[in-house]
Protein backbone atom coordinates (compact mmCIF):
# COMPACT_ATOMS: atom_id res chain seq x y z
CA UNK A 1 0.00 0.00 0.00
CA UNK A 2 1.54 3.47 -1.21
CA UNK A 3 0.71 6.46 0.63
CA UNK A 4 -0.30 9.64 -0.87
CA UNK A 5 1.85 13.00 -1.12
CA UNK A 6 -1.10 14.42 1.28
CA UNK A 7 -0.50 11.44 3.53
CA UNK A 8 2.97 11.82 3.94
CA UNK A 9 2.71 15.57 4.84
CA UNK A 10 -0.09 14.97 7.03
CA UNK A 11 2.53 12.23 9.02
CA UNK A 12 5.25 14.27 8.93
CA UNK A 13 3.33 17.62 10.49
CA UNK A 14 1.66 14.88 13.32
CA UNK A 15 5.22 14.03 13.89
CA UNK A 16 6.30 17.60 14.72
CA UNK A 17 3.19 19.28 16.61
CA UNK A 18 1.96 15.83 18.12
CA UNK A 19 -1.28 13.66 18.14
CA UNK A 20 -3.46 13.78 21.05
CA UNK A 21 -4.09 10.82 22.41
CA UNK A 22 -6.54 9.68 25.49
CA UNK A 23 -9.60 12.30 24.62
CA UNK A 24 -6.81 15.45 24.41
CA UNK A 25 -4.74 14.67 28.08
CA UNK A 26 -1.66 14.34 25.73
CA UNK A 27 -0.24 14.01 22.62
CA UNK A 28 2.31 11.73 21.30
CA UNK A 29 5.61 13.54 20.00
CA UNK A 30 8.14 13.07 17.18
CA UNK A 31 9.77 10.28 15.67
CA UNK A 32 10.39 8.45 19.01
CA UNK A 33 6.77 8.60 20.00
CA UNK A 34 7.30 10.37 23.25
CA UNK A 35 4.08 10.74 25.68
CA UNK A 36 4.00 14.58 26.51
CA UNK A 37 1.22 14.96 29.59
CA UNK A 38 -1.40 18.43 29.11
CA UNK A 39 -2.54 18.06 32.64
CA UNK A 40 -0.38 21.05 33.60
CA UNK A 41 -1.14 23.25 30.88
CA UNK A 42 -5.05 23.34 32.19
CA UNK A 43 -6.95 25.11 34.48
CA UNK A 44 -7.47 22.40 36.91
CA UNK A 45 -5.93 18.90 37.28
CA UNK A 46 -7.53 15.62 36.53
CA UNK A 47 -8.21 14.29 39.98
CA UNK A 48 -6.48 15.49 43.69
CA UNK A 49 -3.59 14.19 44.55
CA UNK A 50 -1.04 15.62 47.57
CA UNK A 51 0.25 13.80 50.73
CA UNK A 52 -0.90 15.35 54.28
CA UNK A 53 1.81 14.38 56.78
CA UNK A 54 1.06 14.86 60.00
CA UNK A 55 2.40 13.90 64.21
CA UNK A 56 -0.70 14.97 65.61
CA UNK A 57 -3.71 12.17 66.18
CA UNK A 58 -6.52 14.93 65.84
CA UNK A 59 -4.91 16.97 62.78
CA UNK A 60 -5.14 13.06 61.11
CA UNK A 61 -8.50 12.02 62.34
CA UNK A 62 -9.75 15.74 60.94
CA UNK A 63 -8.43 15.48 57.43
CA UNK A 64 -9.07 12.04 57.30
CA UNK A 65 -12.86 12.58 58.46
CA UNK A 66 -13.12 15.26 56.26
CA UNK A 67 -11.73 14.02 52.66
CA UNK A 68 -12.08 10.42 53.06
CA UNK A 69 -14.61 8.21 51.59
CA UNK A 70 -17.29 6.74 53.47
CA UNK A 71 -15.86 3.07 54.50
CA UNK A 72 -12.48 4.15 53.20
CA UNK A 73 -9.63 2.02 54.88
CA UNK A 74 -7.39 3.07 57.38
CA UNK A 75 -3.86 1.06 57.99
CA UNK A 76 -2.67 1.13 61.49
CA UNK A 77 0.69 0.36 62.50
CA UNK A 78 1.00 -0.27 66.08
CA UNK A 79 4.28 -1.31 66.18
CA UNK A 80 5.70 2.31 64.52
CA UNK A 81 2.73 3.86 66.21
CA UNK A 82 1.37 5.38 62.38
CA UNK A 83 -1.26 5.64 60.43
CA UNK A 84 -1.95 5.87 56.44
CA UNK A 85 -5.27 6.52 54.48
CA UNK A 86 -5.34 6.54 50.87
CA UNK A 87 -8.52 8.61 50.49
CA UNK A 88 -8.63 7.56 46.55
CA UNK A 89 -8.24 3.92 46.76
CA UNK A 90 -11.48 2.88 45.64
CA UNK A 91 -12.38 -0.93 45.71
CA UNK A 92 -10.96 -4.12 44.55
CA UNK A 93 -13.18 -3.85 41.18
CA UNK A 94 -12.82 0.33 40.54
CA UNK A 95 -9.54 0.65 42.64
CA UNK A 96 -8.11 4.20 42.41
CA UNK A 97 -4.96 5.54 41.88
CA UNK A 98 -3.66 5.89 45.82
CA UNK A 99 -2.37 9.58 44.99
CA UNK A 100 -4.32 11.48 47.91
CA UNK A 101 -2.84 9.88 51.14
CA UNK A 102 -2.63 11.35 54.36
CA UNK A 103 -0.06 9.59 57.07
CA UNK A 104 0.57 10.11 61.09
CA UNK A 105 3.75 9.07 63.10
CA UNK A 106 2.84 9.77 66.29
CA UNK A 107 6.28 10.90 68.12
CA UNK A 108 7.61 10.17 71.57
CA UNK A 109 7.38 12.38 74.20
CA UNK A 110 10.56 14.52 75.93
CA UNK A 111 9.52 12.13 78.95
CA UNK A 112 9.19 8.78 77.19
CA UNK A 113 12.85 9.04 75.42
CA UNK A 114 14.52 9.97 78.57
CA UNK A 115 12.93 7.01 80.35
CA UNK A 116 13.70 4.77 77.34
CA UNK A 117 17.34 6.45 77.33
CA UNK A 118 17.67 5.69 81.64
CA UNK A 119 16.46 2.03 81.20
CA UNK A 120 19.49 -0.63 81.32
CA UNK A 121 21.79 2.60 82.20
CA UNK A 122 24.27 2.22 84.99
CA UNK A 123 24.77 5.63 86.45
CA UNK A 124 27.15 7.09 88.75
CA UNK A 125 26.36 8.92 91.63
CA UNK A 126 26.45 12.48 89.99
CA UNK A 127 24.88 10.85 87.00
CA UNK A 128 21.89 9.81 88.92
CA UNK A 129 21.68 13.06 90.41
CA UNK A 130 21.21 14.78 87.58
CA UNK A 131 18.76 12.59 85.99
CA UNK A 132 16.65 13.08 89.22
CA UNK A 133 17.27 16.61 88.84
CA UNK A 134 15.91 16.80 85.15
CA UNK A 135 12.93 14.50 85.69
CA UNK A 136 12.38 13.86 89.26
CA UNK A 137 8.98 16.28 88.69
CA UNK A 138 7.99 13.31 86.86
CA UNK A 139 8.71 10.60 89.97
CA UNK A 140 7.75 9.28 92.74
CA UNK A 141 10.04 6.93 95.06
CA UNK A 142 9.37 3.61 97.56
CA UNK A 143 12.35 2.03 99.19
CA UNK A 144 12.83 -1.86 99.96
CA UNK A 145 10.08 -1.60 102.60
CA UNK A 146 7.49 -0.09 100.59
CA UNK A 147 7.81 3.49 102.11
CA UNK A 148 7.37 6.60 100.00
CA UNK A 149 9.99 9.18 99.82
CA UNK A 150 10.71 12.56 98.88
CA UNK A 151 12.20 13.41 96.29
CA UNK A 152 14.38 16.39 98.56
CA UNK A 153 15.42 13.28 100.62
CA UNK A 154 16.27 11.15 97.70
CA UNK A 155 18.57 13.70 96.09
CA UNK A 156 20.39 14.18 99.10
CA UNK A 157 21.22 10.08 100.15
CA UNK A 158 22.23 9.57 96.80
CA UNK A 159 24.69 12.96 97.15
CA UNK A 160 25.64 11.55 100.86
CA UNK A 161 26.23 7.84 99.85
CA UNK A 162 29.18 5.82 101.12
CA UNK A 163 29.98 2.35 101.35
CA UNK A 164 31.71 -0.07 103.71
CA UNK A 165 33.85 -3.05 102.81
CA UNK A 166 33.86 -6.09 104.98
CA UNK A 167 35.85 -8.77 104.49
CA UNK A 168 36.05 -12.14 106.29
CA UNK A 169 38.45 -15.13 105.37
CA UNK A 170 37.08 -18.37 106.52
CA UNK A 171 39.66 -21.76 106.46
CA UNK A 172 38.64 -24.80 106.38
CA UNK A 173 41.62 -27.56 106.69
CA UNK A 174 40.75 -31.24 106.76
CA UNK A 175 43.43 -33.86 106.61
CA UNK A 176 42.83 -35.10 103.09
CA UNK A 177 41.72 -31.55 101.44
CA UNK A 178 41.91 -28.22 101.91
CA UNK A 179 38.96 -25.28 101.20
CA UNK A 180 38.97 -21.84 102.08
CA UNK A 181 36.55 -19.77 100.69
CA UNK A 182 36.42 -15.37 101.22
CA UNK A 183 33.15 -13.61 101.20
CA UNK A 184 33.20 -10.48 100.93
CA UNK A 185 30.37 -8.36 101.91
CA UNK A 186 29.55 -4.89 100.74
CA UNK A 187 26.76 -2.78 102.68
CA UNK A 188 25.85 0.54 101.37
CA UNK A 189 25.27 2.79 104.45
CA UNK A 190 21.66 4.22 105.25
CA UNK A 191 20.33 2.11 102.56
CA UNK A 192 16.51 2.53 103.30
CA UNK A 193 16.79 6.08 102.24
CA UNK A 194 17.84 5.22 98.61
CA UNK A 195 14.72 3.61 96.61
CA UNK A 196 14.16 0.56 95.29
CA UNK A 197 11.57 1.81 93.15
CA UNK A 198 11.49 4.55 90.78
CA UNK A 199 7.70 4.92 89.30
CA UNK A 200 7.73 7.14 86.52
CA UNK A 201 4.44 9.57 85.82
CA UNK A 202 4.06 10.72 82.03
CA UNK A 203 2.47 10.69 78.85
CA UNK A 204 4.27 8.49 76.26
CA UNK A 205 2.82 10.05 73.41
CA UNK A 206 1.36 13.16 72.37
CA UNK A 207 -2.16 12.87 72.52
CA UNK A 208 -2.11 9.89 74.62
CA UNK A 209 -3.14 9.00 78.10
CA UNK A 210 -0.49 9.64 81.15
CA UNK A 211 0.83 6.41 82.64
CA UNK A 212 3.10 5.55 85.32
CA UNK A 213 5.93 3.30 84.01
CA UNK A 214 8.30 1.39 87.08
CA UNK A 215 11.75 1.24 87.18
CA UNK A 216 13.91 -1.27 89.52
CA UNK A 217 17.16 0.68 90.91
CA UNK A 218 19.96 -1.87 92.02
CA UNK A 219 22.88 -1.04 93.53
CA UNK A 220 26.38 -1.66 92.36
CA UNK A 221 29.88 -1.49 94.18
CA UNK A 222 32.35 -2.66 92.13
CA UNK A 223 34.64 0.71 91.33
CA UNK A 224 32.61 2.99 93.56
CA UNK A 225 28.73 3.75 94.25
CA UNK A 226 26.63 3.14 91.34
CA UNK A 227 23.09 2.51 90.36
CA UNK A 228 21.42 0.40 87.25
CA UNK A 229 17.84 1.42 86.52
CA UNK A 230 15.77 -1.83 84.76
CA UNK A 231 12.23 -0.92 83.55
CA UNK A 232 9.56 -3.26 84.75
CA UNK A 233 7.00 -5.01 82.98
CA UNK A 234 8.00 -2.36 79.52
CA UNK A 235 6.98 -5.28 76.96
CA UNK A 236 3.19 -5.24 78.41
CA UNK A 237 3.19 -1.57 78.40
CA UNK A 238 3.81 -1.04 75.16
CA UNK A 239 1.01 -3.23 74.11
CA UNK A 240 -1.08 -1.01 76.37
CA UNK A 241 0.25 2.11 74.55
CA UNK A 242 -0.48 0.62 71.24
CA UNK A 243 -4.12 -0.57 71.86
CA UNK A 244 -4.55 3.17 73.27
CA UNK A 245 -3.73 4.44 70.07
CA UNK A 246 -5.07 2.19 67.65
CA UNK A 247 -8.38 3.00 69.69
CA UNK A 248 -8.17 6.84 69.47
CA UNK A 249 -8.47 6.03 65.39
CA UNK A 250 -10.82 3.65 65.41
CA UNK A 251 -13.19 5.93 68.06
CA UNK A 252 -12.48 9.16 66.15
CA UNK A 253 -13.62 7.68 62.75
CA UNK A 254 -15.82 5.56 63.18
CA UNK A 255 -17.43 5.49 59.26
CA UNK A 256 -14.34 4.23 58.25
CA UNK A 257 -12.49 1.02 58.06
CA UNK A 258 -10.00 0.90 60.50
CA UNK A 259 -7.53 -1.99 59.75
CA UNK A 260 -4.43 -2.93 61.50
CA UNK A 261 -1.79 -3.42 59.60
CA UNK A 262 0.35 -1.53 56.90
CA UNK A 263 -0.79 -1.16 53.20
CA UNK A 264 1.68 -0.64 49.93
CA UNK A 265 -0.36 0.69 46.85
Amino acid sequence: MSLTKEALEHLEASHKTGTEVLDGEALIMGGEFKLADLEKYRAMRRRFRGKFETQGIDDFTRYVGNNGPARAPVFIDRDAMAARCYLDIGHVHEPGHCEHSASLALPKTPEFTAFLRANGNTYDQDGIVELLEDWGHLMSFTNSQGEVLELRKVLHAFRKISIDDLTSIDSDKQEHSSQVGVMSKVTVKNAERLPAAILWHFSPYDGLQTREFSMRVASLTKGGPGFRLRAIALDAITAAIAEEFAGSIEEALPELECLQGTFSP
